[in-house]
């Protein structure tokens, strides 16, 4: 597969998703992606470097991934602790103990030409989750660095954008895990009356 993609390169002397479905001794580009785990990879092994920067397409493959691992390991610690979680399979909005709801989002790290790191929090408005939960990934994306554990009342739009520093109305609300979720979603025995 790699040296009939490096015979089309040489020939033509460029790539893409297009150019390589066109060929007709070639696999498809999906083909491609699947085997070398991106198209990305697959341009990298037979030499070729495109135009444009597409490490943002492995990142949010890699995000997108880790969304459901996030939503399943706050499923089973909500658990864990007596309380229990719905999921909507559609929106991926959780129900804790059937009193308020959450929503997850993942929040890509990017850099800006001064060095500076920003974060963007999207969030589905028609959905009016009580809390946003917003994981800031670490600059190179790979893994949490911290929570944003945020009640819906206090946002100021269907987006937030934030700086390493972000001031306290904001800042206030920054975790260093989800234990404060953990805690919000926690069942206690009343004695008796």
């Amino acid at each position: 597969m790699l040296e009939r993609l490096r015979n089309l390169y040489q020939a033509r002397g460029d790539l893409s998703g297009l150019i390589i479905d066109e060929a007709p001794d070639l696999p498809s580009s999906s083909t491609y992606s699947a085997r070398f785990g991106s198209l990305g990879r697959a341009y990298e092994l037979v030499g070729f470097t495109p135009d444009r920067d597409f490490r943002f397409v492995e990142i949010n493959r890699l995000l997108r991934s880790l969304q459901p691992e996030i939503i399943a390991e706050t499923i089973e610690q909500i658990t864990r602790i007596g309380g229990c979680t719905e999921q909507d399979p559609r929106s991926q909005l959780l129900t804790i103990n059937n009193e308020f709801t959450v929503a997850l989002c993942i929040a890509r790290c990017r850099e800006t030409a001064a060095g500076s790191l920003r974060w963007q929090i999207r969030f589905d408005t028609s959905l009016s989750p009580d809390v946003i939960v917003a994981l800031r990934m670490d600059r190179g994306n790979r893994a949490v660095q911290d929570y944003y554990i945020l009640p819906r009342i206090d946002l100021p739009g269907p987006q937030v954008r934030l700086g390493e520093h972000n001031g306290l109305a904001l800042d206030s609300f920054l975790f260093g895990s989800l234990d404060q979720l953990y805690e919000m979603a926690a069942r206690t025995q009343l004695g008796d009356l």
